[in-house]
């Protein structure tokens, strides 16, 4: 796929890509296994990162003997929520750091007149908490998670759906991702899609029209 000629919109997806949040949530997932007495291990999450958690839980509860879906899973999260043993949002947590060069990138892109976005799977509150946390909701002209639509990634809805609020075209939108969920999404919304593989967990965006290593290498605008 050629480069847009002219670009209208930066769509970004949140983790892996705004901040280094998929250790986190991996280890947070450890800790919700171990509730569930499957002793999964932090590689074993790992697995999890990129993907909605439908074939992947499964998988990890059968490698111990164990059973699990997604549904009981995340009700054993939120009751861990609930009851305080685990934080509210993986978005909180004090290790947690913007990928280098993101912000930079975010105000470049504004100056220049290019609209950004920022497309999730994760559900509007904890994305707007991470947001606000960091200072980049003033940096977003649209905002897209994961409750907000009918079909997540990787479906096309989220990105499309993005661009017709920003009111431009798929030959005209950058999508910035890093997982092969995400890459595949961005892919069948027409966009031209960046593989970012500057996270410390580096996932499979082979998909992509082109790897990104480093915000300071973006070079479309």
């Amino acid at each position: 796929m050629e480069r847009p000629q002219k670009v209208d919109c930066v769509l970004f997806d949140c983790d892996g890509v705004l901040v280094d949040s998929e250790p986190v949530a991996a280890r947070r997932n450890v800790k919700v296994f171990h509730m569930l007495d499957i002793p999964a291990t932090y590689e074993d999450a790992l697995t999890l990162c990129g993907c909605d958690g439908v074939a992947g839980i499964p998988a990890i509860a059968a490698k111990y003997g164990k059973e699990m879906d997604k549904e009981r899973f995340e009700a054993k999260t939120t009751e861990a929520r609930d009851n305080g043993i685990l934080p509210r949002t993986i978005y909180i947590d004090p290790t947690l750091e913007l990928n280098e060069g993101v912000r930079d990138l975010l105000v470049s892109l504004r100056e220049k007149g290019v609209k950004c976005g920022l497309v999730s799977t994760t559900v509007a509150a904890h994305v707007l908490a991470l947001l606000n946390r960091f200072g980049l909701v003033s940096l977003f002209d649209v905002i897209i998670a994961g409750d907000m639509v009918q079909n997540r990634k990787p479906n096309p809805e989220p990105y499309l759906t993005a661009m017709e609020i920003l009111g431009t075209t798929p030959e005209h939108a950058v999508v910035v991702e890093d997982s092969p969920t995400g890459v595949a999404a961005g892919v069948a919304s027409g966009a031209y899609v960046l593989g970012y593989t500057g996270s410390s967990v580096v996932q499979d965006v082979s998909a992509a029209a082109e790897v990104l290593a480093s915000y300071a290498d973006f070079d479309l605008v």
